[in-house]
């Protein structure tokens, strides 16, 4: 199985703060009835954790990751075009593991096979490869 290796995705943490930073600037500065600035502040405050969230899952995985090569056991069209993914693999333990991600708009079906990384310790903290916010993996070795 291949290795690979986390780098953090600077430019994706930069707009994501500076993202949320202005939701802030604009809560704090407008002038406008309060509900708007309510509106900002709460939306501000939603996204962070959201973020914050995302990246602490993110980052588990990366930190101390496992390599898994697993099935799509069920694909959901959303609204817009978008897909939600059902998969299944095996970790290094035998015990099967079951995952949820959003797969985007690229075709996939159910049966084709994707890699998935997981946290050592806890192989139910996964996500595929293919669909880290704040982490790009390059391979390496054999």
């Amino acid at each position: 199985m291949q290795s690979f290796r986390a780098s953090l995705r600077v430019h994706v943490v930069a707009i994501a703060v500076l993202l949320c930073l202005t939701l802030a600037f604009v809560a704090i500065m407008s002038k406008e009835e309060p509900i708007v600035r309510f509106f900002f502040g709460f939306f501000s405050v939603a996204i962070v954790g959201v973020l914050l969230a995302v990246y602490r899952k993110e980052t588990a995985i990366a930190e101390s990751h496992v390599v898994g090569s697993g099935t799509v056991t069920e694909v959901k069209t959303g609204r817009r075009g978008g897909r939600n993914i059902e998969y299944r693999f095996v970790a290094f333990n035998g015990v099967q593991y079951e995952g949820e991600s959003d797969w985007g708009a690229k075709p996939i079906g159910v049966g084709h096979s994707l890699l998935v990384l997981y946290k050592s310790l806890d192989p139910a903290v996964n996500l595929p490869l293919m669909r880290f916010l704040f982490y790009s993996f390059e391979a390496y070795g054999s």
